[in-house]
């Protein structure tokens, strides 16, 4: 009677070691996984950021060779119209249509005029004299993240030094 015992005992202890086993496995398989599906979401993160700084860039170099061509090419622009590039084959053009690049980023340009203190000649934000010659070009790149937008902007000084 005693021996039955103690191997019912044996057999409830083997059943209950292999059962905690299994648990920390499938545990650590399931911790293996959540790990690999973040760096994974962190990478493609990383390769979207750098396609948007790469955007940026080339769009305020498509901005440069404008002004570089003539200052009629921005200095008649309306003031805070969002503007959309597009490639047409053979050289960039503007749409006030918005667009997607690869269905995934979207890049908007805007052009704001600047205004100089009429005393020291200073860019100002507010009052002073418009100043035909420089414009504020603002670029921007939007793409969706799942359920947010990501966007990245960067703004820099324009001026018909040409001229």
């Amino acid at each position: 009677f005693d021996r039955r015992r103690r191997f019912k005992m044996k057999k409830g202890f083997t059943l209950l070691e292999i059962l905690i086993g299994t648990s920390i496995i499938t545990a650590s398989f399931l911790g293996v996984l959540t790990v690999f599906d973040r760096l994974t979401k962190t990478s493609q993160e990383m390769v979207y950021l750098t396609q948007a700084n790469f955007l940026l860039e080339e769009g305020l170099e498509v901005v440069r060779i404008w002004r570089d061509n003539g200052w009629a090419n921005l200095g008649n622009w309306p003031a805070g119209t969002n503007y959309y590039l597009i490639w047409t084959g053979s050289q960039w053009a503007t749409s006030t249509q918005n667009t997607f690049l690869d269905n995934k980023f979207e890049r908007k340009i805007k052009l704001v005029s600047v205004s100089r203190d009429n005393s020291s000649d200073d860019i100002t934000s507010s009052g002073g004299t418009d100043d035909p010659g420089t414009k504020l070009v603002t670029m921007s790149v939007a793409w969706s993240n799942g359920v947010a937008t990501t966007t990245k902007t960067i703004s820099t000084y324009l001026t018909n030094f040409f001229n």
